[in-house]
């Protein structure tokens, strides 16, 4: 169960056996059903959420009912609403399993206090964020592309997962329709061709 997340780990940090012990001691395991919300709308975000089997994708719903994916995580991926964990406010998303999945949870105080204990997951924990501010960097920038040169990103970036997302949410992601999402995919030369 935590031989993947501590894999993740061994990328950025060297962490001794006793400290992964002390790591792993503090995570709690949360397996969801498809459809069940790790996080809804509303709600606080406490929790930093690593991803051992499944996905999610994270999306906010607007005031006219459609929802705008931002965010999709699979095995291996951290997720969590940053904002609302920080900040202690309410989040204005919701991530939502899209197939059976398991995550190891971490609650934030339990990190800030692990952090005085395994320093080194501090520095582990930084690497991820900074990974994280340049996922986000980069998903601003496909915003401002075009439909096709975002499909193209999408497929470069989430291709081999492709086949494990309905059409309304790679649209939604995309920001198109799924009309124009099937104008895209039957383009000759496409990425996954």
């Amino acid at each position: 169960m935590y031989t993947l997340l501590l894999h993740h780990v061994a990328r950025y940090i060297t962490l001794e056996e006793p400290a992964q012990q002390l790591f792993c001691d503090a995570l709690e395991v949360k397996k969801l059903r498809k459809h069940q919300y790790l996080l809804q709308e509303g709600d606080i975000c406490r929790r930093d959420y690593f991803i051992v089997a499944g996905g999610v994708r994270q999306y906010e719903t607007t005031t006219d009912g459609r929802e705008h994916t931002v965010h999709f995580g699979f095995e291996d991926w951290w997720m969590t609403d940053r904002h609302s964990l920080l900040t202690h406010t309410p989040s204005v998303y919701n991530i939502q399993a899209l197939e059976a999945t398991t995550v190891l949870q971490l609650h934030q105080e339990t990190l800030e206090t692990l952090y005085h204990t395994v320093p080194q997951l501090e520095r582990y924990f930084h690497r991820v964020l900074q990974q994280t501010c340049a996922m986000w960097q980069q998903r601003i920038l496909l915003l401002q592309k075009s439909a096709a040169e975002r499909y193209e990103a999408f497929l470069k970036d989430y291709g081999p997962i492709e086949q494990r997302l309905s059409q309304q949410h790679i649209a939604s992601y995309l920001g198109v329709t799924r009309e124009t999402l099937s104008r895209l995919r039957s383009q000759p030369g496409r990425l996954s061709q």
